[in-house]
């Protein structure tokens, strides 16, 4: 029996704890917590859940788990990153970076803005343009005899008030049009800067559901993070991983989601240390007590169809 896993069932059997007692209490299955003690860390499901599972084992049977693989830190194997060299932060923000950065994603970013200004410059010219209509009016010839111009006169007068009223309507119309389509625009304006909404669940066991509305289709970014112990953390998007590795206490990791992700999965093995934000917003993941939780993100089906249109 390997010396850790000695230290570990001594301290489970101090405890008056089983190895059904513990599966209950970790969620680690029970052939896990048997390979554990007997230093068997090839029947694990991987490197990365070793140190997650040791800890999580320590710290339920009263050991300090940070110190405890310290110690014995020759002994663990540490978890390697998977298809790094493919999938790596680096070489995926310097992909978005010359992606964003050509002309045909700048025109888009911008085309919103642009089509908000057309609109208001086309009304500008319309609301122009019946002013001028109503306000030109034919001229009248001034007549020689006197009595012709004092009917001329009247019916001048008369027309004169008639172009008066009309002109009137004609400002009431258009101030109308220009307020209703503000309106739209402003609806438009609201519609599309619609605020990033994250609801968290109560963790499930070592499950934990995130739902996502208004989620941006470009640009989401996800920063990890530790505080006041050793997280081990995996990113994992349409199956794959995209990053992991272990987080000191107060150091953290920026890590660039794929365009169009609607759904993606962080893996922590110390979930009450580890610290996530999405677009700079923090998700609070302190509605569970396991350990070892996989937590699971996704964008709402509805509301994402609504922000297409």
């Amino acid at each position: 029996m390997d010396e850790i896993g000695q230290k570990l069932r001594d301290a489970r059997i101090q405890k008056g704890y089983t190895i059904d007692d513990l599966q209950q209490i970790t969620k680690i299955q029970k052939r896990y917590l048997i390979a554990i003690e007997e230093g068997n860390f090839d029947a694990l499901p991987g490197d990365f859940y070793v140190r997650a599972f040791i800890k999580q084992y320590a710290d339920t049977v009263g050991l300090d788990g940070d110190a405890l693989l310290t110690q014995f830190q020759q002994d663990i194997p540490e978890p390697q990153p998977q298809e790094y060299a493919a999938q790596s932060v680096e070489n995926k923000t310097r992909a978005t970076r010359a992606e964003e950065a050509s002309p045909v994603n700048r025109l888009r970013r911008y085309l919103p803005q642009i089509a908000i200004a057309a609109v208001v410059v086309v009304a500008v010219i319309v609301i122009y343009v019946i002013m001028l209509v109503y306000q030109s009016g034919p001229k009248q010839t001034i007549p020689t005899d006197s009595e012709s111009v004092a009917v001329s006169s009247k019916r001048s007068t008369s027309k004169t008030s008639k172009s008066s009223t009309s002109s009137k309507t004609s400002k009431t119309s258009s101030a109308s049009s220009s307020s209703k389509t503000a309106e739209k625009s402003s609806k438009k304006s609201t519609k599309k800067s619609s605020k990033l909404d994250i609801s968290v669940a109560d963790a499930n066991g070592a499950t934990q559901a995130v739902t996502l509305k208004n989620l941006p289709k470009t640009g989401n970014k996800l920063t990890l993070g530790a505080t006041g112990a050793t997280a081990w953390i995996s990113v994992i998007v349409n199956g794959s991983t995209t990053w992991q590795g272990s987080l000191t206490s107060g150091n953290s990791q920026e890590v660039t989601l794929p365009d169009n992700v609607t759904t993606f999965q962080v893996r922590s093995g110390n979930a009450t240390a580890t610290t996530i934000k999405l677009n700079g917003q923090s998700v609070d993941i302190s509605k569970g007590t396991s350990i070892l939780r996989t937590i699971t993100f996704t964008a709402d089906a509805t509301e994402s169809e609504g922000s297409q249109e």
